[in-house]
């Protein structure tokens, strides 16, 4: 049975026209979720207010509903749905354990997370209400923060299995998985920019930088940054991402594919986190 939620939340309007982007930001030791207007920069509106920490969120638009991992629960870290129109809050898992990182599937009707469940953190689905269960991973290493390829025929995942942060590939119908990167660096797999290529965040440099490896002609394209990025989302050939500005405090950036030039979208003090875009 999945506990039904009514919450007090402050909600900003979304359209096609006026693509937002869903953040989380500490304020006063409290994690909360928070949008940003691209359109009207200036504008911050709250979308959470609870007691405890919510973290990493993903929107699907053919439900108008973001996905998320919270505290709330029993101050253990569990995932919740979010009607942008008529506020309606679901509890999709209920576990003492740590589930986090949830990402819709293209077509909206199921929703892949990272769960320690069952001792160490693995790679699951599920449907849209939370039932229908599955793990995808197995390994006793982590695996988790899986991305949907655009055709939802694959799953990309973090997995330490190698000895350092790698990235693997989960063909979703063979359960194969396909080794991507294979170095000692630390590599993380941020999104998917097509069906060929990875949106990922590496230390190759002196600093953590975003790339673009392309798994089909195994190519990779550096994106220049300031500063070290620490988590990016990519749709309709922008990248939104966070890294640590010159006073150390991690702000919102936007960055466009065409000129690769960075633009910064917040400047409050809370430390950002998990970006992601909204329509």
């Amino acid at each position: 049975m999945k506990q039904l939620l009514f919450c007090f939340f402050i909600i900003t309007s979304y359209c096609v026209h006026s693509q937002s982007v869903l953040f989380s930001e500490n304020n006063n030791g409290n994690w909360n979720l928070f949008s940003i207007n691209l359109a009207k920069g200036e504008v911050i509106n709250r979308v959470t207010k609870d007691s405890l920490k919510d973290f990493q969120s993903d929107y699907c638009s053919c439900k108008n509903k973001i996905v998320f991992d919270s505290y709330r629960d029993k101050n253990t870290r569990n995932i919740f749905t979010l009607d942008l129109k008529t506020n309606e809050l679901i509890q999709l898992t209920e576990l003492e354990t740590r589930d986090g990182h949830p990402v819709w599937s293209p077509n909206c009707k199921n929703i892949a997370f990272q769960s320690s469940r069952n001792g160490n953190s693995d790679v699951y689905i599920m449907d849209s209400l939370g039932g229908n269960i599955e793990q995808l991973t197995f390994d006793n290493s982590f695996d988790g923060i899986p991305k949907w390829s655009p055709n939802g025929k694959f799953l990309a995942f973090n997995s330490n299995r190698t000895g350092s942060p790698n990235i693997f590939m989960l063909n979703n119908k063979t359960k194969e998985k396909i080794q991507i990167t294979v170095d000692e660096k630390y590599n993380f797999v941020q999104d998917w920019v097509s069906s060929t290529k990875l949106l990922i965040i590496t230390d190759a440099s002196e600093k953590r930088q975003m790339q673009i490896v392309d798994i089909e002609d195994n190519t990779i394209k550096n994106l220049p940054t300031d500063f070290d990025v620490t988590y990016a989302r990519y749709k309709n050939g922008n990248i939104v991402f966070t890294q640590k500005n010159k006073e150390n405090i991690v702000q919102l950036y936007l960055m466009n594919l065409d000129n690769l030039k960075e633009k910064q979208l917040t400047n409050t003090k809370g430390e950002k986190r998990f970006p992601t875009f909204v329509e």
